[in-house]
């Protein structure tokens, strides 16, 4: 059987860098707009889009923070915060041209697990298309911070 350590286990080969992240908020992302695409014929996968949005948002928002300094390490202790992240990226100069409102909307359902756990309680998301063109703008514009 193969091991796997993820991107943020304190095993990695010292190999994750911002084009890591990135990367793999895409692929998070792309999954996201597939399921999204993908008529629910037994199930619902609302859910699952809006978790694999949620994780996009956030490799996305860490691999602006690591080409503005952050280690892998800081990043870690972060966890999975979207708020925390959209105000230290705001800190760390992402312009206020790009929004993250909806990103915001998410961040307590993600950082609670909502997507990951089932409850009875009510929750309110933001609409899965806005939230999807935002966490786009956000990848343009940490796409255009990487590579300048």
């Amino acid at each position: 059987m193969q091991e796997i350590i993820g991107i943020f286990d304190t095993k990695g080969d010292g190999s994750e860098d911002d084009g890591t992240l990135y990367a793999l908020s895409s692929e998070f992302m792309d999954a996201a707009i597939v399921l999204q695409k993908t008529p629910p014929v037994r199930v619902n996968y609302s859910s699952v889009a809006y978790y694999l949005l949620g994780h996009s948002a956030e490799l996305m928002l860490k691999a602006f923070l690591y080409k503005n300094g952050k280690t892998i390490d800081d990043l870690i202790k972060i966890s999975h915060d979207l708020e925390k992240l959209v105000s230290l990226v705001r800190e760390n100069g992402l312009p206020e041209i790009v929004q993250l409102n909806q990103i915001r909307h998410l961040a307590v359902a993600y950082k609670d697990k909502s997507f990951e756990y089932r409850t009875k309680n009510k929750k309110s998301f933001p609409p899965i298309d806005i939230l999807i063109e935002e966490i786009e703008r956000l990848q343009a514009a940490v796409f255009n911070k990487l590579w300048d």
